[in-house]
């Protein structure tokens, strides 16, 4: 849609706005307006929403299964500081930062990269279509098998995989290769598939209430250090190539996948520890609803 959108806007001719002012205010107000509408209708909790008795009570039971608690107003001190000492906020926050410096410097030069291929502006702007194609089938697809196969750590290192071929493309093709050079961008917008995972990740390996605030923040600020850096990589003095920055690409994608690698390695390992300490103990009736933290609960398995 923001392509298309783009690729219109080249032809507004009058002096009033920069095209790229209308961009922001179209999107603008349309995200404005979203934001506008969740805050009005949607619940934050069950028990706040408008559905009846019976419907309340089967999504409170849903957290059965996850054993992440529910929510407390309390703020636990030793919750805040167990997200500190827990290795798997380490593991998560290095794949969310590294893999968004790429995905932040591909999705805000995109355009240039495009054009630096061989293309006027006006093709550039349709080329820009198929990009958000990929994410948005990207996203689905890897979401979809994250929930059907149960493997999510495995579907984040897919969809960094197919990322890291593209960012090959881009970096080490020949420049005359355009086929190879396009497809790279393309396949770059693979990367973004992996955030939405890692959330799911987060959210259901990390139980307590005041440690999953706690960890949303801290994955928050990893996501914004990435977009911040990942600009950067795009030098002045490196165009038109900008070889660096999609050697940077490289570099921060393969370092996501290895720490992707070792986040699933900690988790099955603690899982099995936990089995072969705990064996034979008798599970706590509702110790499910407590607000204990993941590493309190005995009875806690983590997802991989």
């Amino acid at each position: 849609m923001g392509a298309l959108v783009a690729y219109g806007l080249l032809f507004y001719t009058d002096d009033q706005f920069k095209s790229w002012q209308i961009m922001f205010l179209i999107f603008g107000i349309i995200t404005i307006a979203v934001g506008i509408c969740i805050i009005i209708f949607l619940p934050d909790n069950p028990m706040t929403s408008k559905l009846t008795h019976a419907e309340k009570v089967l999504a409170i039971e849903r957290l059965r299964e996850n054993r992440t608690g529910i929510e407390s107003k309390h703020f636990k001190w030793h919750q805040f500081a167990e997200v500190f000492r827990d290795p798997q906020t380490y593991l998560i926050v290095i794949i969310v930062a590294s893999m968004n410096i790429s995905n932040a410097a591909v999705s805000s030069f995109t355009s240039l990269i495009i054009k630096n291929i061989g293309f006027t502006t006006k093709e550039t702007e349709l080329l820009n279509i198929p990009n958000g194609a990929v994410s948005i089938v990207s996203i689905v697809t890897a979401s979809y098998c994250a929930s059907r196969y149960d493997q999510r750590c495995l579907c984040v290192i897919a969809s960094l995989t197919i990322g890291l071929l593209g960012g090959c493309l881009l970096a080490f093709s020949p420049k005359d290769m355009k086929a190879a050079q396009l497809a790279g961008n393309y396949l770059t917008q693979v990367i973004g598939s992996a955030l939405p995972i890692l959330y799911s990740l987060a959210g259901a390996n990390a139980a307590g209430h005041t440690k999953k605030v706690t960890m949303n923040a801290i994955l928050l600020m990893a996501f914004c250090l990435g977009n911040i850096l990942g600009p950067l990589t795009f030098r002045t003095k490196d165009e038109p190539d900008y070889i660096p920055a999609k050697i940077a690409l490289v570099v921060t994608v393969t370092l996501a996948i290895i720490f992707a690698f070792m986040l699933r390695f900690f988790y099955g390992w603690e899982n099995r520890r936990r089995d072969a300490r705990h064996e034979g103990e008798v599970h706590q009736e509702n110790s499910e609803f407590w607000d204990l933290t993941d590493r309190e609960n005995r009875e806690f398995r983590y997802k991989l």
